[in-house]
């Protein structure tokens, strides 16, 4: 009997202590606010590390990182549908670009360099988003198979995308301390353009 009691007891034990770790676990990955990893996730991560715009190399966890800011990576079926998760990233972060020299363009003065540049980078910035979203489009019309896309304009279209974006770049005055946020998100944006052309590079197969 007392043998009896104490496998129950031991079982209960043990079966708590499992139930307490997985809700644990559940918790802590729900309130960092980020997505699960998802099978696809990570194979099309290893395979975007193989490939690079302009020799700029992604890295497996920048990759996994960026898609996990958006919940509905791990919904995505194939792997243009998460491309296409990973081209509403970049537009979420051109968006965000944007309006954050609204703002700054709000405080320049007319006539000043950080008139010029503010207003360069986002005619810089609004001309990446039409390209974009040109590139979406691409993207949904050959992954339902429709009208008579070639496979390597994809990913040519994202890296056209990501000229606009190096040019702002290259117009910043790097001595301008008020320059420093604005060159902090062109890099990141930069970095995102360069994900997404890496996901598509195996289809430029010409």
């Amino acid at each position: 009997m007392t043998t009896t009691m104490t496998t129950t007891i031991s079982f209960s034990t043990i079966l708590f202590i499992l139930l307490s770790v997985a809700i644990t676990a559940q918790t802590n990955d729900s309130g960092s606010g980020m997505a699960r990893v998802t099978n696809l996730m990570v194979e099309a991560c290893k395979n975007a590390s193989s490939y690079h715009r302009e020799l700029k190399t992604i890295t497996h966890e920048f990759c996994l990182s960026t898609l996990r800011s958006d919940n509905r990576s791990v919904e995505a079926k194939d792997h243009l549908e998460l491309v296409l998760v990973a081209i509403d990233i970049l537009k979420g972060r051109l968006t965000t670009a944007n309006h954050n020299i609204e703002k700054m363009l709000e405080k320049a003065k007319n006539g000043t360099v950080p008139m010029r540049d503010l207003s360069t980078c986002k005619v810089y910035y609004d001309t990446t988003m039409r390209i974009v979203n040109i590139c979406d489009d691409m993207v949904k019309d050959f992954r339902g198979d429709k009208g008579r896309l070639k496979s390597f304009e994809l990913p040519r279209c994202v890296d056209r995308a990501g000229y606009p974006v190096d040019e702002c770049w290259f117009g910043l005055q790097y001595d301008m301390p008020w320059a420093d946020a604005l060159m902090s998100e062109n890099r990141e944006i930069d970095m995102v353009v360069n994900l997404d052309y890496a996901f598509l590079a195996p289809y430029d197969v010409s």
